[in-house]
């Protein structure tokens, strides 16, 4: 069984206001907006998949999705 990661409602609404201000100031593009874009995008991915696309190590991107789910901005399917 795979863990998949997806974001919140509030997650989203927050994630298009950051992508309004990512696309005025392309400085600030992070990996943590790397991630929601994936999730924005895809829907839901496992933590192999953020790897792939992020290029980051496993324990990079499960540190990420724990920082983002505190913040509520994803969280975790049930399988």
């Amino acid at each position: 069984m795979v863990d998949k990661y997806t974001l919140t409602y509030q997650g989203r609404a927050k994630f298009r206001r950051m992508e309004t201000r990512i696309h005025s100031d392309e400085s600030a593009m992070s990996e943590d907006y790397d991630i929601l874009h994936y999730l924005y995008e895809r829907g839901a991915a496992s933590v192999e998949e953020l790897e792939e696309y992020t290029g980051l190590s496993w324990n990079e991107v499960t540190n990420k999705l724990s920082t983002l789910m505190y913040h509520d901005y994803i969280e975790e399917l049930a399988e």
